[in-house]
């Protein structure tokens, strides 16, 4: 079996991998992985299953998802206290998209591995001094110097370690003990971005299953997508349910090559597509490719990341957006997918417990987006407005769909 894992290793590594640091002392780097191989798991192959079914009901339309958390996470922020108030945004959010629709659905945080942030720039300028871009605390820091901003292999053994609190706090390591727990799971996914973190952590199952330990439900994002690639290379070996970020610049032909790769046996559950268009252009450009994936037999559940395409600059600087603009993607994306036969699944959102100023309601609230701003990297929105945004699932004034709410009645 390790020859097996080795032969897999060697597959990715050939490949191109986009979006990947320079480190600072290769000799550390090298010490890290092997540390990193050795260590447990953070997921079960059983538990990696379990949500991979789950999620085959989302694909047949008998369920909901929604996946939510912050934008980049901080190691520091990782506490019992904080794990259980963003555990309750998720279980807010559920309890609003499972009102609407009346299905069962499913939570997964953006959490226990948001280390690592692609960027468009791999420099900016601070005070007039060019430093390295922040790239997540798995990475460098976001403080503004230079020290801050190497990438220093040691943050990914940081990272390793606050996710695995992350995972006791949300109950997993009780479940594998066999302890009951009342609380609704909540699956953890990250950006499988960090080669360097998600390689070492590799392992063959009991029935010969390569499965990825370091999350559920790893994702891979619009600029790391290529069929070619490293990341799509990973996520093509592994048994975990796996998702992909779909921008507006995505062609048809392309969009089924990488299902293809991706999802080889048209297996529900297996492939998210993550539609992150921008409001103007759903319309326009979701409904070809959601075609396009049906008509090449791929059950795919597609998720709306209706934040990452509508973004904007606020009067003070910061990076920010409009929930009105938001949700209105949202709205667009159940139209277009629904019309072109697809399965509408959920929401993919950046969110924060914290009462923060980054997304604000409408253009007249810009002036007030730096009054309370703590996002390491993008704007989130606060658990009211998250449930605003969901609220545009059902359309304007529309009620929920009849036959769920029978479905409902009938299991209750």
């Amino acid at each position: 079996m390790r020859d097996v894992v080795k032969d897999v290793i060697r597959e990715i590594r050939v490949r191109e991998a986009l979006q990947q640091p320079r480190w600072s002392d290769v000799l550390q780097l090298s010490r890290v992985s092997r540390t990193l191989a050795a260590r447990p798991t953070l997921v079960r192959s059983e538990d990696v299953a379990t949500m991979r079914a789950l999620l085959g009901k989302v694909a047949l339309g008998e369920a909901m998802v929604v996946q939510s958390g912050d934008c980049s996470e901080d190691p520091q922020d990782c506490t019992p206290h904080r794990v259980a108030r963003k555990a309750a945004v998720l279980e807010l959010l559920a309890g609003a998209l499972g009102l609407i629709t009346g299905k069962p659905v499913l939570r997964a945080g953006r959490i226990a591995g948001q280390f690592a942030k692609p960027r468009s720039r791999a420099t900016e300028v601070v005070d007039g001094v060019v430093l390295p871009a922040f790239r997540g605390h798995m990475v460098n820091g976001p403080e503004p110097d230079r020290e801050s901003r190497l990438a220093d292999p040691l943050r990914i053994l940081t990272g390793y370690m606050a996710a695995s609190d992350i995972v006791e706090h949300l109950g997993w390591r009780e479940r594998a003990a066999g302890r009951d727990v009342v609380e609704p799971l909540v699956w953890t996914s990250h950006e499988a971005l960090l080669l360097d973190y998600e390689i070492p952590m590799l392992r063959m199952d009991e029935q010969g299953r390569l499965f990825l330990g370091s999350t559920h439900w790893p994702w891979i994002g619009d600029r790391t997508r290529g069929v070619d690639g490293a990341h799509v290379a990973l996520l093509h070996q592994v048994s975990n349910p796996v998702a992909c970020k779909v921008g507006p610049a995505m062609e048809p032909e392309e969009l089924v090559a990488l299902c293809e790769r991706l999802d080889p046996w048209r297996d529900p559950g297996k492939l998210t597509l993550i539609a992150r268009m921008g409001a103007p252009l759903v319309a326009d450009r979701l409904p070809r490719l959601v075609e396009a994936v049906r008509r090449a037999g791929h059950p795919v559940i597609w998720l709306t990341d209706p934040m990452h395409g509508n973004t904007v600059t606020a009067p003070s600087g910061h990076k920010t957006r409009l929930v009105e603009t938001v949700s209105l993607e949202v709205s667009r994306f159940v139209a277009a997918v629904s019309g072109a036969g697809g399965v509408p699944g959920g929401l993919h959102l950046e969110t924060t417990p914290d009462d923060v100023t980054e997304c604000v309601t409408g253009e007249d609230d810009l002036g007030s987006v730096g009054e309370r701003y703590t996002s390491f990297c993008d704007p989130r929105l606060t658990p009211w407005q998250a449930v605003s945004v969901i609220s545009s699932w059902a359309g304007p004034g529309r009620p929920p769909d009849r036959d769920s709410r029978s479905s409902r009645d009938s299991q209750s």
